[in-house]
């Protein structure tokens, strides 16, 4: 969606005004830009559409996967009833790394909340140049829109539409690979220390209201 974002912000911090005065065919300049516009929000448009239903699903898989991660306290309290420690443990570990899982989609789906209202953003502002250029070409006599043909392509309002295209072609999209830090940090070991406290708490917790096994009678 960079590249879309590119060309969007070029487009609608277009000066209309500056732009008609150098072009050597205005109606020819703001047909284009007309064009540029409206291919630049059909496909802003579109990926606009794709981030809304990607938030949709990830906030569906956040709720899912919590209420999957919320059911392995249940298993756990039956393996612990039936003196099963260690599967105990194993499930009360795997409620953890669902919650963690669960936190994980819903920070991405929050994070994906302002990119959409900047793509939303961008679409109005389009819309609004967009009604401007239609404005000015309808505001130009007719006799000028069919035979003005003083100007050839090589005019520097039409240059700066082209700048528009090649930036978009230069753009890297290319996102810098940086080393990962060591996961093992203080903080994270600190973490899983606190984690294994808790879940040896809770597992005593059970073993407290286990009921005791029947005694056989001799």
């Amino acid at each position: 969606m960079i590249h879309i974002a590119v060309r969007a912000r070029e487009l609608i911090s277009s000066n209309v005004d500056a732009l008609i005065e150098k072009a050597g065919n205005p109606v020819k300049m703001l047909q284009l830009l007309r064009t540029e516009i409206e291919e630049s929000l059909i496909t802003l448009n579109g990926d606009l559409g794709k981030a809304r239903r990607r938030h949709e699903r990830l906030l569906s898989q956040a709720q899912a996967t919590a209420d999957a991660a919320e059911g392995w306290t249940a298993k756990a309290k039956l393996a612990m009833d039936h003196k099963r420690e260690d599967l105990a443990r194993s499930a009360l570990l795997a409620r953890e790394d669902g919650r963690m899982k669960a936190e994980a989609l819903r920070k991405e789906a929050l994070d994906l909340e302002s990119e959409i209202a900047e793509l939303a953003e961008a679409s109005e502002k389009l819309e609004t140049k967009r009604a401007e250029a239609m404005a000015r070409i309808a505001a130009v006599p007719t006799s000028d829109q069919a035979g003005d043909t003083r100007a050839s392509g090589d005019t520097k309002a039409e240059r700066h539409l082209d700048r528009i295209e090649r930036m978009e072609r230069r753009v890297d999209f290319k996102v810098e690979v940086r080393a990962e830090p060591t996961p093992a940090t203080v903080e994270e070991e600190i973490a899983a220390l606190q984690r294994d406290a808790d879940l040896a708490a809770e597992l005593a917790a059970m073993k407290t209201t286990t009921k005791p096994g029947k005694r056989k009678v001799g």
